[in-house]
C-alpha cells in the first residue's frame, strides 16, 4: 500500500485509481464533518461565491448558504466557516452550500481520484479506516492526503492532521502484514506528528492561518477543530452529483 501526501490543492497531480483525503483543518472539512454528522442531508462545495449563490437558487428552501473569505463570512450568508454555528437544530435534513478559500477548492482538486473522502482531526480514525479497507481489498492501492493548504502556502495544521492519518494508516498496515510505502512528505508529516502530539495546539500556533484565525475571536473553534476522533462519520464526495454526503 502506498501513502503520499499532497502540502496544498495547487500541488495535486493526476489521482486517477487512488483514494484522496482532503483536509482542511482550520477550518471547512471539519465544518463539512459536523454539519453531516449533525444531520444536513448534504454539503455541496463551491468554487466562488458566484457559484454559491447560483446553487442556491435552484433550490427551494431547505438551503443554507455558509462560508468564508479571509476568513470572514460572506455578506448575506447564512453561516460562516465556523463548524460551531453548524448546529443540529439548524442544519437537520438542509443542504448546505459551502464555499471557502481553501477547502472547497482542495475537493475540486482532488475529483480525478477514485474515491474522495473528508478528513480531519475529528474523523481522522473513521476516515482513516475507510481508506485502508479500500486498499485492502485492491480498489484503491494508493492513499493521496490532499491538504489545502492556505492561498496557495504550506500549513502547519493541515500537515500534523495528515500526519496523524498517516500514522493510522502505518499502525493498521502493519497489523496486516502489509508493508506500506510512505512518500517523502507522507514520511515527514508523520514525524512531525508524532514528535507534537502532544501538544498540537502549542505547535499549531506558530501557523500563519492559526494567528489569523486567533487574530479574529475564533479561538473556540480552533479548540473543537484540534479534538481527535470525536465523530466517526466519514463524509464522501461524489464526483457525479458533485455533492458530500455520508454513505453508510
Amino acid at each position: 500500500m502506498q501513502i503520499e501526501v499532497y502540502p496544498t490543492c495547487d500541488s495535486v497531480k493526476n489521482l486517477s485509481g487512488k483514494t484522496a483525503i482532503v483536509i482542511d483543518v482550520l477550518r471547512a472539512t471539519s465544518v463539512i464533518t459536523t454539519a453531516l454528522f449533525n444531520g444536513a442531508k448534504r454539503v455541496i462545495p463551491a468554487p466562488s461565491v458566484d457559484d454559491a449563490l447560483i446553487l442556491a437558487r435552484k433550490f427551494e428552501g431547505h438551503v443554507l448558504l455558509g462560508g468564508e473569505r479571509g476568513a470572514v463570512k460572506i455578506p448575506g450568508f447564512d453561516l460562516g466557516n465556523s463548524p460551531l454555528e453548524y448546529k443540529k437544530e439548524l442544519v437537520s435534513g438542509k443542504t448546505v452550500i459551502l464555499t471557502t478559500s481553501n477547502g472547497t477548492r482542495a475537493i475540486k482538486a482532488s475529483e480525478s481520484a477514485e474515491h474522495v473522502f473528508i478528513g480531519c482531526f475529528l474523523n481522522a480514525s473513521a476516515v482513516a479506516e475507510k481508506a485502508l479497507k479500500l486498499a485492502l481489498l485492491g480498489e484503491a492501492p494508493c492513499v493521496s492526503i490532499v491538504c489545502a493548504g492556505t492561498l496557495g502556502e504550506f500549513s502547519l495544521d493541515d500537515s500534523a492532521c495528515a500526519g496523524l492519518i498517516v500514522d493510522i494508516l502505518v499502525r493498521n498496515i502493519e497489523r496486516e502484514k502489509e508493508p506500506p510505502e510512505l512518500s517523502d512528505l507522507a514520511f515527514a508529516c508523520r514525524d512531525l506528528y508524532l514528535k507534537y502530539q502532544s501538544n498540537l495546539k502549542a505547535f499549531i500556533s506558530h501557523a500563519a492561518h492559526y494567528k489569523r484565525l486567533l487574530g479574529l475571536g475564533f479561538e473556540k473553534d480552533i479548540d473543537y477543530c484540534l479534538q481527535i476522533d470525536v465523530i466517526d462519520c466519514v463524509p464522501v464526495y461524489d464526483k457525479k452529483t458533485l455533492e458530500v454526503k455520508i454513505v453508510l
